[in-house]
Order: C-alpha cells, then structure tokens, then sequence
C-alpha cells in the first residue's frame, strides 16, 4: 500500500508539471534615445566614463576659477560689484591694452554674471561637460585657444557696439563653444559598463550641454543681459560653424525638400522678433488707413510711428510687469530652448510651441497695457496656426511630391 500510495503522488505530481503553463520570456523593449529612461541612463553613463578618463587640465581649472569667484561674491558683499572691485573688462582696456590693468584682464573671465550658488553650479557643470568630451577629443591646446578666441572676439563684439559698458563671464563663450562641439559631436559608447547603464546607441554630451546651456539662461535674473550674451556668443559659434561647406550644403538641400528645419527656424525667428520688436497693442485705429493703403504710405515707417503707434513689445511688456509672472516665464523659456530644439531632429515641441503662443495671446489680453490689436499681436495668432501645421508640412511635401 505504502508504495502504491508513492506511486499515485508522482504520476500527479508529473501531470501537474506536464499540465503547467510554459514560462513566458518578455523581450526587454527598446530603449528611446528621447525618453525618461534613456535620459537617466545616458547621464550616469556619461558619470561612469568621464570617472574614467583624466581629468581636463584647462576646463577643470577654470571651474575651480569660476567657483572661487562664486564664493568671493556670495561671502563678501562689498565686492559684489564687478566696477567697484576692478573685475570687468572695459572698452578702453580692451581695445588699448595697459599692464597697469593686469586684475580687470584676470578676473573678468572668472566673475559670475550673477552672485549665488546656481549660477557657479550651472557654469561649472557646462565646463566640465565640454572639458571631458571635447577637450578630451581635440586635447587641451587646441581646446584653450579655442576657447581663448572665442572668449576674445565675444567681448570685442559686446563692448565695440555697446551692448554692454562693464564686461564679465565667461557665458558668452560656453554659448559659442556650445556649437562649436555640436558641430564636432564628440561621442561615448556605454558597451563596457553595467548592463543598467547601457544603451543600445552611442551617447552625444552636445545634447546634455544644451540642457545646460539652456536652464543657465533661464535662471537669469537679469534676463536681457544674459540673452544678449549668450546671443552673441551663438551668433560667433554659428559664423564658426558655417565656415564649413557641408554645413551650406545641408542647409540647401533642406530648403530645396521643404524640411520642418527650415521652416522651424524661420518660424523660430519671427517669434523672437515679435518678442522684442513688434508692438503689440495700440491705443486706437488710424483714421486716414484706407487713404494710407491707396497711397502707399502704409509702406513708410514715419507713417506706423505717427499714426498707428503702439505699446512696447511683448517681452518688455513681461519685463515691465505689465503681463502676469506667468507669461514671463512662458517667454523665457520658449526663449531659453529654441536654438536646441532647432537641432534636435524631434517635431513635437512644435505643438507646445503653438499652446504656448495661444496663452501669451490670452494673457496679453488680460494685460493694463492691452486696448487694441497691433502688428505683434497679429503675428503671435499667426504663429499659433504655424507651429500647430508646421510638423506636418515636410509630409505634405513629400506626398506632393510623390
């Protein structure tokens, strides 16, 4: 009995084996190089590798610089200004070099625009970043007078027309040396380190530059100061950049396709000329426009200052307090991230871009300053519908076409 009993229990053991479901193997899903996950993992990858290789003599010293100047202005208040403490580069020691001003050519690099900690943090994240890719592919020679130049023509630039009396920072030339490593696009393969951290494509830091780049213009307290600087810092990055002849190649061949780069950046651009040149609301309509069309004299700028005058733009409205803190930040940020959304190869921050138009027109609406349409308003409606069909018109071409 004891071994027919055994016997019943394992052929029912086997009959429950036999009748269980098999084990399923769920393939891990593809890793988007645009998602949160991906994010993340690129980020400590790019930690793991950069522990790795050596540190970047010339970047490394200026972030040490950099957040030494930090704490000298957070720590000691009355050297907080850069004119009192003999920090800034003035047009006259610039263009008529003296000896005697040794401390103005030192410390002008090194002193933050801004007193705090963030503003430290966010420039020596942006020089380490471009130290351990950049300088590591190029070396540090060619990385510092690189780096030098650049720095060199961004003051000239600021300080021969005048944008600004007093120049500090160094925030221009992280800007132009920001596309200038777009352009070379140093890369790091994750293939060695832990299977949490891989990826199954090679890592580009230009991206997590741009990040960067773009939060350390969007804390800026003084904004306008900040947007001139990194303005031009971009503007002599991108002239450095165009000096090679695939880059006018490209930009042909996508005008010629009709591509959504294109017509982004045109579009990109006329959102920020009605930001801070169109005005946006008049005090009442011009009596003699009709006579005014028929004579043309609608094409005369005399006519729209003396007959059809306006507000000041949208952005120096938001400035002004004039619009709510809401709409600031709504331009700065579309502001902020503009040029590296430009060069992403993504079309859906075209769609935000257009709600976000449609808010800045409703709080404009709500504004003190609003009575009538004008031009810039105009515009911003435009810009609502252009950026809303804007991803799809590369298609629309290409069915064209077809």
């Amino acid at each position: 009995p004891g071994r027919r009993s055994r016997n019943i229990v394992a052929a029912l053991r086997g009959l429950c084996q036999s009748s269980a479901m098999p084990e399923r193997i769920v393939p891990e899903e593809a890793i988007q190089p645009a998602s949160f996950s991906s994010v993340y993992r690129t980020t400590m990858a790019l930690k793991e590798v950069f522990r790795d290789r050596p540190a970047p003599t010339f970047a490394f010293l200026l972030a040490l610089a950099t957040w030494a100047a930090a704490g000298c202005r957070m720590f000691w208040p009355e050297i907080d200004d850069p004119e009192s403490a003999r920090a800034c580069l003035l047009p006259d020691v610039l263009f008529k070099p003296h000896p005697g001003e040794w401390r103005r050519y030192v410390l002008h690099l090194f002193w933050p625009m801004e007193s705090g900690y963030l503003r430290g943090f966010l420039t020596s994240a942006l020089l380490i970043l471009e130290g351990y890719s950049l300088e590591h592919e190029v070396g540090t020679v060619q990385f510092a007078a690189a780096f030098l130049g650049l720095h060199l023509v961004s003051a000239a630039a600021l300080l021969h027309f005048r944008f600004v009396v007093c120049h500090i920072s160094m925030e221009p030339a992280l800007a132009a040396l920001a596309v200038v490593m777009h352009r070379v696009n140093p890369k790091v393969h994750s293939d060695g380190l832990d299977k949490s951290l891989r990826v199954p494509f090679s890592i580009e830091p230009r991206w997590h530059v741009w990040v960067v780049q773009s939060l350390l213009l969007l804390t800026a307290s003084d904004f306008p100061t900040a947007l001139l600087a990194h303005g031009v810092g971009l503007a002599i990055g991108g002239a450095l950049a165009l000096r090679d002849p695939e880059v006018w190649l490209s930009a042909w061949n996508a005008a010629r396709a009709r591509s959504f780069g294109i017509g982004s950046a045109v579009h990109v651009a006329l959102l920020l000329f009605v930001f801070l040149f169109m005005p946006l609301s008049a005090p009442q309509w011009p009596s003699d426009f009709v006579r005014a069309v028929l004579g043309l004299r609608v094409l005369s700028w005399q006519w729209w200052q003396t007959s059809f005058p306006g507000t000041p733009p949208l952005l120096h409205l938001a400035l002004g307090g004039l619009l709510a803190p809401e709409a600031l930040f709504i331009c700065k940020l579309l502001v902020s991230f503009a040029f590296p959304l430009l060069l992403t190869p993504f079309r859906l921050w075209a769609k935000f871009y257009a709600g976000a138009c449609m808010l800045l027109a409703m709080y404009t609406m709500n504004s003190p300053a609003w009575q009538l349409p004008h031009v810039g308003f105009v515009v911003l409606l435009y810009l609502v519908y252009a950026f809303w069909k804007l991803p799809a018109l590369e298609l629309l071409a290409k069915t064209r076409r077809a």
